[in-house]
């Protein structure tokens, strides 16, 4: 007794459209993943707001460094608000975010930066630090997929 399969026309038909859509979900999955957009953020906004941020540490003067920290850490700050981070204090907000974002750890010491040039008026901010600073925010923002 031969158990046998015979295939016809129809059958094939059905295999390369099973596999013509199984390629076109894959394809269409990884463009929605790759263009996904984070609710609510305006990136553009985000954009032009580090652009201007940059523009005030270009400035080289002690009280630009200290209001271009000031302001990047407010943007990451907005970002986390908007991206439903909770919590009273930026640095809650950052604490949550570092659980799904491990890289946001490095942005710590640039908050702190902020929190001694807006809480000591003795603060003496250089160019360099202020340079390391504003890096660390721009990773950050980078790590978030908004900049």
């Amino acid at each position: 007794m031969e158990l046998g399969f015979e295939t016809t026309m129809l059958d094939y038909v059905a295999v390369v459209g099973i596999v013509v859509v199984l390629i076109l979900i894959f394809i269409a999955s990884y463009f929605i993943k790759k263009n996904k957009e984070i609710e609510g953020v305006d990136k553009k906004f985000i954009r032009d707001r580090w652009k201007k941020i940059e523009e005030i540490y270009g400035y080289k003067k002690e009280m630009n460094y200290k209001l271009a920290v000031i302001e990047a850490d407010k943007l990451l700050d907005e970002v986390l608000k908007q991206m439903h981070f909770t919590g009273k204090t930026m640095a809650e907000r950052l604490k949550l975010a570092s659980y799904k974002f491990p890289k946001l750890k490095k942005v710590w010491w640039a908050h702190k930066v902020r929190n001694q040039v807006v809480h000591d008026v003795h603060y003496a901010l250089r160019h360099g630090e202020t340079r390391m600073v504003l890096k660390l925010f721009k990773q950050s923002l980078k790590e978030l997929k908004v900049l």
